[in-house]
C-alpha cells in the first residue's frame, strides 16, 4: 500500500499527521471549562452492592486459560483497556494495569509517594498477574498512566522473565529503566512489524504490526509530552488475527488503511468509554458509535468494547453504564449482529471458534 499515514517526528517530539483533520490539542482555557462548567453525568454508585449488580466482577475461568482451544481465539477482560488474549499458542497481555490507582509512583528511601493520588478503580481486578498462566508478549499502546503502569510492569518482569515487550517508538528506554532485559524489548513506528515465532511450529510466526492511532503521550507534563509515540496493534497469525485499539480519536483514513492492509480481524478490542464532554474529548477518545464505525472499517468479525466501567477518569462524564447501550443502539441502526460487538463482565473469558470467524 502506498500513501500510508505516518506520525511526524519533529524537534524531538511526535505529531499526528496532517491527514488527521479531527485532531487538536485542547488549550488550558478549554481544560478549565471542561472541569468547571461541564456537568458530570457519570453517577457511579457509592454502594458496592449496587455496583456488584450493575457491573459484576466474575470469577476467572482459569481452566479455560490453562487449556485454551488451539483452534480458537479467546480474550479475558481484566478491566479498563487491559486484556489477556490467547491465539495460535501465544499469550498476549495488552496495556497491563492491575494497580488500585493509575498514577505516578515514586520511591524515596523505600517509601512510596503519590500512591494515594490518581484515578482510583471502582471495580476491582478479577485476578492478579501471578494468576495468569503465562505471558509471552506484553503489548503497549502508549505511555499514559492508565495504559502503562509501573507496578504492573515490574510484576510481569518478575513473574515472566522471558516475556517480550512490543512498544511504540521511544518507550524502550523506559522499560530498560524498569530492569526489563533490553533484548526482550522491541519498539516500532507505525506500519513497522515484528515477527514472533509460534511455539512448536517451524517457520511459522505471529506478525505484530504497529499501526496508527490518533492520540498523544506524556508522563511528566510538558517536559516529555509526545517524546514517545502512541499506536494501536494488529496481530496476524496463520489462523486468527487480533486488533488492539489502545486509545484513539476518530479519523476514517487510518482505520480504513489498517483494515485494508491487515484486516479482516477475527477479534478486536476497541475503546468505548471516557468520551464526554464530547466537544473536549472527541480528538483523543472515540465515542461508542465511532467505535462501531472502526469495527466496520478495520473489518473486524468480532469486537470487545473496553476502556470503560473501571476507573472514574478525567473526561468520563458520561453515565457509567451508557457505553454498551450506545454500542447496541448503533449496531441496530446499522443492522449489524449484536454478537459482533459486545461487552463482557470483568473477569469473563470470551472464546471464539474458527468456525464462528469463518461463518
Amino acid at each position: 500500500m502506498e500513501n500510508l499515514v505516518r506520525a511526524v517526528f519533529s524537534n524531538g517530539r511526535w505529531e499526528n499527521p496532517k491527514e488527521f483533520d479531527t485532531w487538536k490539542i485542547p488549550g488550558k482555557l478549554e481544560f478549565l471549562k471542561m472541569r468547571l462548567v461541564d456537568k458530570d453525568h457519570s453517577d457511579i454508585p457509592s454502594d458496592p452492592k449496587k455496583l456488584d449488580e450493575t457491573l459484576p466482577v466474575v470469577p476467572v475461568n482459569f481452566e479455560k486459560l490453562e487449556n485454551p482451544d488451539p483452534k480458537s481465539i479467546q480474550i479475558l477482560w481484566i478491566g479498563h483497556a487491559t486484556v489477556f488474549v490467547q491465539m495460535e499458542g501465544v499469550n498476549i497481555l495488552c496495556d497491563p494495569l492491575f494497580s488500585e490507582r493509575c498514577s505516578p509512583t515514586f520511591k524515596v528511601g523505600g517509601v512510596e509517594l503519590l500512591k494515594h493520588f490518581g484515578y482510583k478503580r471502582y471495580r476491582p481486578v478479577p485476578c492478579k498477574i501471578r494468576d495468569l498462566p503465562r505471558v509471552d508478549v506484553v503489548l503497549i499502546s502508549h505511555d499514559h498512566y492508565d495504559h502503562l503502569d509501573t507496578e504492573s510492569i515490574m510484576e510481569v518482569k518478575e513473574k515472566f522473565p522471558k516475556a517480550k515487550y512490543y512498544v511504540p517508538m521511544g518507550l524502550k528506554e523506559w522499560f530498560t529503566s524498569c530492569g526489563c532485559v533490553e533484548a526482550n524489548i522491541e519498539e516500532r513506528q507505525w506500519w513497522e512489524e515484528i515477527q514472533h515465532p509460534l511455539p512448536g511450529q517451524k517457520n511459522q510466526n505471529l506478525t505484530f504490526a504497529c499501526t496508527p492511532a490518533q492520540h498523544w503521550c506524556t508522563r511528566n507534563g510538558m517536559l516529555d509530552q509526545n517524546k514517545r509515540l502512541w499506536c494501536s496493534w494488529a496481530v496476524k497469525g496463520p489462523t486468527h488475527s487480533f486488533y488492539f485499539g489502545g486509545d484513539t480519536g476518530y479519523n476514517k483514513i487510518a482505520f480504513q488503511q489498517i483494515g485494508k492492509k491487515y484486516g479482516p480481524f477475527s477479534l478486536s478490542a476497541l475503546p468505548i468509554g471516557a468520551y464526554e464532554p464530547r466537544w473536549f474529548m472527541h480528538p483523543q477518545h472515540v465515542s461508542p458509535e465511532e467505535s462501531v464505525e472502526i469495527h466496520k472499517e478495520i473489518r473486524s468479525k468480532f469486537t470487545l468494547g473496553v476502556h470503560w466501567g473501571t476507573f472514574k477518569q478525567m473526561g468520563c462524564f458520561e453515565y457509567y453504564l451508557e457505553p454498551p447501550e450506545l454500542v447496541k443502539k448503533h449496531l441496530e441502526k446499522l443492522n449489524l449482529p449484536a454478537r459482533s460487538f459486545r461487552t463482557i463482565n470483568h473477569g469473563e473469558v470470551w472464546t471464539i471458534s474458527t468456525e464462528e470467524v469463518n461463518s
